[in-house]
């Protein structure tokens, strides 16, 4: 009889450029994930960033997502978020799986565990032990081994269980409204100063050059 296999899952969704908002949710997240370990999974479900926040306005769409990645996101879905020549740039940027209608993420939870998690917007017919779909639904539930996650809003932290032997089962599931006087994380706030900074830099720089080429 194989042994009890589980998955913990923290989303979050529609950011919308709320840098601002990065350094408490740190540390609400930190609170609410069970352990370390390759049973743990923190992804996005999209819209981290909106043009009428100047810095994804600057980097086109880049700075959120690098300021997620820096926050331990495993994924996140970047949908019409960037172009083809800005997904580039992150690609190079981070480390975390960028996920859209083309490209979905494969991860195994050990070497040894022959049956993967994919990480997808739909599902489809790919092998995997687990299907989860990053495009937002409106509850949270389990059809077949594809599991589909309620929206959530900025300051609001999606947990969810899964057991995933013998077969996929959802165990939990909750949405968390992040505490006003959480605490923001002193690291992450740090590199949400450097990446606006940069944002600024970046957009400065472009100006500079276009201004030349008239």
């Amino acid at each position: 009889m194989e042994k009890p296999l589980s998955l913990s899952l923290l989303y979050s969704a529609n950011l919308r450029g709320d840098i601002a908002l990065l350094p408490q949710l740190f540390t609400f997240m930190q609170r609410l994930k069970p352990g370390e370990g390759p049973g743990s999974l923190i992804v996005d479900l999209g819209k981290a960033c909106d043009d009428a926040a100047p810095h994804c306005r600057q980097t086109g769409g880049r700075s959120m997502l690098i300021a997620l990645d820096g926050m331990g996101y495993h994924a996140a879905n970047i949908e019409g978020a960037l172009d083809p020549r800005d997904r580039g740039r992150v690609d190079e940027q981070v480390t975390m799986a960028l996920v859209d209608s083309a490209n979905d993420w494969r991860y195994r939870l050990s070497p040894l565990d022959n049956a993967s998690i994919r990480l997808t917007l739909r599902p489809n017919s790919a092998p995997a032990r687990l299907q989860i779909c990053l495009a937002p639904a409106e509850r949270t539930r389990m059809d077949g081994n594809v599991l589909f996650l309620r929206d959530v809003c900025a300051g609001q932290v999606g947990a969810v269980s899964v057991d995933l032997r013998p077969s996929p089962r959802l165990t939990d599931s909750a949405i968390h409204d992040l505490p006003p006087d959480t605490p923001p994380n002193a690291s992450i706030a740090g590199a949400i100063e450097f990446i606006e900074s940069e944002a600024r830099l970046f957009h400065s720089r472009s100006a500079s050059n276009r201004r030349k080429n008239i």
